[in-house]
């Protein structure tokens, strides 16, 4: 990374497929976002 920005923005997009795009073996094969949607 050549700055704080680009260091900033790549966690940023990182959270965001994690809790959007990546399914978690652990609450059934499902995202974050899909698993707060049940529950909600």
């Amino acid at each position: 990374f050549d700055t704080i920005e680009d260091v900033q923005e790549f966690a940023t997009r990182w959270l965001w497929t994690y809790n959007h795009e990546r399914p978690n073996m652990a609450i059934g094969g499902i995202t974050p976002k899909q698993k707060l949607a049940l529950v909600a």
